[in-house]
């Protein structure tokens, strides 16, 4: 009888950045309320979730949708430099950490255990919150930069798994977003999913609890072992 990948201990770690180490969702929220003002049409909170957790293109896509224009080319372009030239000032005036997430990391240093930072966030922009957090704490840096597709598509947690030797399966994924949960149940990893915000819906296939705070590798194993939600009782592992 053979064990399934759930079973056994992770063979490295995929974290997501914004909403799940560092508590930078509230600040994208001033950007994007901003951005949405200023293109006419105020953002609703509804809306706002919709782009929780996207990549740049995903999130001009929704609030192309939302504003009645195609945002594209040129247009794109001075939209996103808005975006990221406010969120990047915001958080070099106010970051800090989402709770758990810095004794989290302090036991993978400890421990050695392998680790990537997956986040949908530019490089340019990723760059503040690194330097807060640390670089060096991480094997691999994914950013939204470096494939084709962001989240939801499984590509950065297929590249992260793949720059880190490793297979999905084998490997854990934490995100605060049904975007980013997604994406990593779609790559076939292991998922721990602490929303970052109130109300947002379980996501099929990930493991739901609703803080960091206390939770360390032991823990990461236990609550991301067996049957995820949505999905049933012999399906898991498959």
């Amino acid at each position: 009888m053979t064990s399934n990948a759930s079973d056994l201990p992770p063979a490295a770690l995929c974290l997501d950045m914004d909403g799940t180490l560092v508590d930078t969702e509230r600040l994208w929220d001033i950007a994007v309320f901003e951005l949405a003002e200023y293109m006419g049409r105020p953002l609703d909170d509804a809306t706002r979730e919709r782009t929780l957790g996207n990549s740049l293109q995903g999130f001009f896509e929704i609030l192309g949708e939302y504003t009645g224009r195609t945002i594209e080319g040129a247009e794109f372009d001075r939209l996103a430099h808005r975006l990221n030239t406010r969120v990047t000032e915001l958080m070099r005036t106010d970051m800090r950490w989402r709770p758990g997430a810095e004794e989290l990391l302090t036991e993978i240093a400890e421990t050695g255990t392998t680790v990537a930072l997956v986040t949908n966030t530019t490089a340019d922009v990723a760059r503040v919150p690194l330097e807060f957090i640390d670089r060096t704490r991480f094997d691999v840096v994914v950013t939204g930069c470096m494939v084709p597709n962001g989240k939801p598509a499984p590509d950065p947690y297929l590249l992260a798994c793949e720059r880190l030797g490793v297979s999905p399966a084998s490997t854990v994924a934490v995100e605060d977003s049904v975007t980013g949960a997604t994406a990593a149940v779609t790559a076939g990893c292991r998922v721990l999913y602490v929303p970052s915000t109130e109300g947002q819906p379980d996501v099929p296939g990930a493991h739901t609890h609703p803080t960091l705070e206390g939770v360390g590798l032991s823990a990461l194993h236990t609550l991301t072992s067996g049957t995820p939600v949505g999905v049933a009782v012999g399906e898991s592992g498959a």
